[in-house]
């Protein structure tokens, strides 16, 4: 009787293929609505039930059908019940099992037998549907298998996905913590750093006051003995020069006024000693930068200074162009110029005139400058050495005075503003200085 009923169900479901296609058009409408057995019409694109039939409303108790999705009443996953459409839209199988919940949230495990048709001039689904309750338990174990097959499909893609958001979050942990291991270890030696720093600038600034205290002592404690030095030797030597001599005594008064001449010489060269070293530690007074030009500096240096003023007179300064304008400290402007102007008159070839030719050029935000003479010049050798403090390449005597601080000075003026020097070859073998300066905004 069983397979009678099956029989009778498959038969109906697929008349519709065997009845003549002006037939099928004619009677589908009936057929459809007046059969007992649950139908209903689905959308190949998305699933929704586009009719179902009186049978179908009856069964499945919703109020209608009709704009519902298969997926309201199937039990499958969405990804399941798509690919299950799909083989029905390929015609790769026409007979299947689903549950379906009904409108009082019972289940039923329903047979469906489904095939593409044209209805109204669209491709549709027709599906035959049938409690497979009422006839074998054969289609509830095939249900049932398909699901454990899905669950276990399902379970195993759900550990593998733990598995690898294990793995993931590991990963992102170690890496985690390697980071703050990295940024304890930075913040560390920061704070050392700092501690360090505030070390280094508590010190330093002990040590800058402690060279201004040194300068001022060098100007008031040791410039007072070099100044008595010389006077009482002028003293001395005066004394000496107008005292009536015997004549055993001539040899003893030339004797004295010799060393009383010594201790003269020495004695000034003493003071300027300590006036040079006073004015290199003065040095590290912070500069007041000001707009300068620089051609007025050098006029002012050369009418100050009796010996630069003789050979300004004489034209032997020579500016070809107008030098730029720059932005220094005026005081130390005038002894950067002093010193180099200086040293090309002291050290000057006897056998011809001495000439000296100032130049510059901007480079950027600095200002270069060249002060190049026709003296005796400075061998390529010893370029680098006569930068050092108390460096001299001839002996002091009264030909070439000096202490050796001049060029010095030079450097340590030009660092204060980030300076550079450097010694080359001048006008017929002379020398030439070429410095940098920040260019007048």
């Amino acid at each position: 009787m069983r397979r009678f009923i099956r029989r009778c169900l498959i038969a109906s479901a697929f008349v519709l293929s065997w009845l003549p296609v002006t037939s099928w058009a004619l009677d589908f409408r009936t057929f459809f609505e007046q059969h007992s057995t649950p139908m209903w019409m689905l959308s190949v694109d998305n699933g929704d039930i586009l009719e179902a039939n009186q049978a179908a409303e009856d069964f499945y108790g919703f109020d209608q059908l009709e704009g519902m999705n298969i997926d309201q009443i199937n039990m499958l996953t969405p990804e399941q019940l798509e690919e299950e459409l799909k083989r029905v839209a390929q015609a790769e199988r026409n007979h299947l099992y689903f549950r379906h919940r009904l409108a009082n949230g019972e289940v039923k495990v329903m047979g469906v037998y489904t095939d593409r048709y044209k209805v109204d001039g669209r491709e549709v689904m027709v599906s035959s549907l049938y409690d497979t309750s009422e006839f074998e338990s054969s289609a509830e174990r095939h249900y049932v298998a398909r699901v454990e097959e899905q669950v276990d499909l399902q379970t195993q893609q759900l550990q593998d996905s733990r598995q690898r958001t294990l793995w993931l979050a590991m990963g992102a942990t170690l890496l985690q913590l390697g980071v703050i291991a990295i940024l304890l270890i930075v913040l560390l030696r920061l704070r050392r750093s700092q501690r360090e720093n505030r070390r280094l600038i508590k010190e330093l600034s002990f040590r800058n006051q402690e060279l201004e205290r040194l300068s001022h002592v060098m100007a008031h404690h040791f410039q007072e003995p070099s100044r008595r030095l010389v006077s009482f030797a002028q003293q001395l030597s005066q004394q000496l020069a107008h005292k009536p001599s015997l004549p055993k005594a001539d040899e003893n008064n030339e004797e004295m006024l010799m060393a009383t001449g010594f201790i003269e010489r020495q004695a000034r060269q003493l003071k300027e000693l300590v006036s040079e070293i006073q004015r290199y530690l003065s040095l590290d007074i912070r500069p007041k930068p000001e707009t300068l030009e620089p051609e007025r500096v050098i006029e002012a240096v050369c009418h100050r200074d009796p010996e630069l003023a003789e050979i300004s007179r004489a034209g032997t300064v020579e500016i070809p162009q107008r030098l730029p304008p720059v932005e220094a400290d005026a005081h130390q402007l005038k002894m950067i110029f002093r010193a180099i102007l200086h040293n090309a008159w002291l050290y000057r070839d006897p056998d011809r005139s001495l000439k000296i030719r100032i130049t510059a050029r901007t480079l950027g935000e600095r200002v270069q400058f060249r002060v190049e003479d026709n003296g005796s010049g400075i061998a390529p050798e010893y370029r680098k050495q006569v930068l050092d403090i108390f460096s001299r390449l001839v002996p002091h005597n009264e030909q070439y005075p000096g202490t050796g601080m001049g060029l010095a000075l030079v450097v340590k003026a030009l660092r204060n503003v980030e300076g550079h020097i450097a010694i080359e070859e001048g006008m017929s073998g002379g020398t030439a200085i070429i410095f940098d300066l920040p260019r007048a905004r």
